[in-house]
């Protein structure tokens, strides 16, 4: 019996079909958390991962044939080695799109109306402070990266009256321009949106990718929300922003250390809304990330993984897997 690993505290959670299907297909289930998932590795055949930072040390000790990402973002995953050791890694393409772009809209409405600190003000500090806010119809929503969750929230955004402009240079301008969403250069989008969403990979190159310098161009009118990863953000340069008023406000759901450090200066912000990464988690998207990665894992012992999911297509083009499993391309 093949052995897979569970290192995802929502795997089975809501629903018992996850587990079935892989118990269906003969699979020994072992539930890891981040502190021993080291000493299964040598035994097991397959990995289902969340947000468990497996290293490439991880991976030249163990005897994994492939990794099922439950998410869509493998920053946590040594990619270069798991691809050296023919360790195919699969994404959950979709699974957590719609919740992501909802919460994202929640935070342009949150931000927009000043509804969390209202919230206090009445309920912690029981004052009936004038809050006033902004409507977002007619407000411009800029978009850094134009995937499938921007593409989503754009839709919605504009069905609620805002105007949508998106850079992306993977994503060909007419593509863009179908979707109702004036394409933009990555300096226009801080020049002139009213909120900028962050929607692209964490990658070498978009590692601080937003920094002073796109922060002060900013409008000191216009808020930051990003759902994406929190190493996209310098944090200290944001948290200097939000403290001087160069823009009116943030809201995150990710940050550089998670969960987030009691002494990181964006929490002396008085101006910003922060969540505990809970983009994916709702009971729609943990329920097809759970199934979709059960099912890349057993697709893949029995021959018929689909490409199309796969991060690391070059292990896909070798007719046996140098772990020892012959499957199709």
């Amino acid at each position: 019996m093949r052995k897979v690993l569970i290192s995802t505290r929502t795997f089975g959670k809501y629903s018992d079909d996850p587990i079935n299907l892989l118990k269906e297909n003969d699979f020994e289930i072992i539930n890891v958390d981040e502190k021993n998932i080291i000493d299964h590795l040598g035994n097991a055949d397959a990995l289902i991962v969340g947000t468990t930072p497996i290293t490439a040390e991880m991976l030249r000790k163990s005897k994994l044939k492939i990794i099922a990402k439950h998410g869509v973002g493998v920053d946590n995953i040594d990619l270069k080695v798991a691809t050296e050791l023919g360790i195919p890694v699969t994404i959950t393409l979709g699974a957590n799109t719609p919740s992501v772009a909802e919460l994202a809209l929640a935070f342009i409405l949150a931000l927009s109306r000043n509804i969390v600190a209202a919230h206090c003000e009445v309920f912690q500090k029981q004052s009936w402070p004038n809050v006033v806010g902004l409507e977002i119809g007619g407000k411009i929503l800029g978009l850094l990266g134009f995937g499938n969750i921007a593409r989503l929230l754009s839709e919605k955004a504009q069905c609620l009256g805002m105007k949508v402009m998106a850079h992306d240079p993977f994503i060909k301008r007419d593509d863009i321009v179908k979707a109702g969403v004036t394409p933009a250069d990555f300096d226009e989008v801080f020049k002139e949106a009213d909120f900028i969403s962050v929607h692209v990979p964490l990658t070498s190159k978009t590692r601080n990718l937003i920094g002073e310098r796109e922060l002060r161009s900013m409008k000191r009118t216009s808020f930051l929300i990003n759902t994406a990863r929190g190493h996209i953000v310098n944090e200290e340069a944001l948290a200097k922003a939000l403290k001087e008023n160069w823009i009116a406000g943030a809201a995150l759901d990710v940050f550089a250390e998670e969960p987030l450090n009691p002494q990181s200066p964006l929490l002396e912000c008085q101006n910003i809304i922060v969540t505990p990464h809970i983009g994916a988690h709702t009971k729609e998207a943990i329920y097809r990330m759970n199934m979709m990665a059960a099912q890349a894992v057993v697709d893949f012992f029995k021959g018929n993984i689909s490409a199309s999911i796969v991060i690391n297509l070059e292990v896909m083009s070798r007719a046996v897997n140098t772990r020892g499993i012959s499957h199709e391309s």
